[in-house]
């Protein structure tokens, strides 16, 4: 189990006095990653003629937009969002990352674009079964992000495994952690997302990054996983002076 309260309480630390640029990350990764959806509704029935001709004249045009949101969901969408998770990581890290970094997972394209199709493709499966195994194996690949943000090099099938491995047993460790933010949440919808953008999301994505960070030492503490793992050089064995 990692220490919700210290994570959050460093992400403030972390946080203070260079909460702009944060702000401005979160919101272009709310705007520009598909999160923002809409839609048209129509009424088909007999007293709805002249609107049904409407809607059946611009139906080419609904379905036209439906395969462009899916596809700039899958190529320019899942790079922007996954990008994000890795400038957010270096926050956390406290480094002064430029807002423009969050678009430099655009360099490892094809890596980003294949991790957030087949981590998707996965949780909707998993849905399918029923909604709690989705929610469950969502949490088991919420650190994929942060993987192929820092190691790219791996395949999306390897980002996925590692996250697999390193969210075993805290799964509910993450849902609390993402409970703990209900009051927050409430308050950004009470207040039309304006805490939510100015502090509430920069707030939860640091945090979030915290997480990452403290999952992984513990893996690699307790040798769930090795260096190996993620392609890193494994430490020198101590040198052995005989006697």
């Amino acid at each position: 189990m990692f220490n919700r309260s210290y994570i959050k309480n460093l992400a403030k630390q972390r946080m203070s006095g260079r909460m702009g640029s944060a702000i401005a990350v979160a919101l272009l990764s709310i705007l520009l990653s598909g999160s923002v959806s809409g839609g048209f509704q129509f009424r088909f029935n007999q007293d709805d003629g002249y609107f049904s001709e409407i809607a059946i004249a611009m139906l080419p045009i609904m379905v036209f937009l439906g395969i462009f949101g899916l596809a700039y969901t899958i190529l320019v969408g899942n790079v922007i969002s996954i990008g994000a998770r890795g400038w957010f990581l270096r926050y956390w890290r406290g480094e002064n990352v430029p807002v423009g970094e969050m678009f430099s997972g655009f360099k490892h394209f094809s890596a980003f674009v294949t991790t957030g199709l087949l981590r998707g493709i996965y949780v909707f499966l998993w849905t399918l079964l029923f909604i709690i195994p989705g929610i469950v194996m969502s949490y088991a690949y919420s650190m994929t992000d942060y993987i192929i943000c820092e190691y790219p090099h791996l395949s999306a099938s390897q980002a996925i495994n590692l996250s697999k491995r390193m969210t075993y047993g805290h799964k509910a460790d993450l849902f609390v952690f993402d409970l703990s933010y209900f009051g927050w949440t409430m308050l950004s919808v009470i207040t039309c997302m304006v805490v939510g953008i100015v502090y509430v999301f920069p707030y939860q994505y640091t945090a979030h990054a915290g997480v990452y960070e403290a999952l992984k030492y513990d893996a690699l503490q307790r040798g769930v996983l090795r260096p190996e793992d993620f392609g890193m050089v494994a430490p020198p064995p101590p040198p052995n002076y005989g006697g």
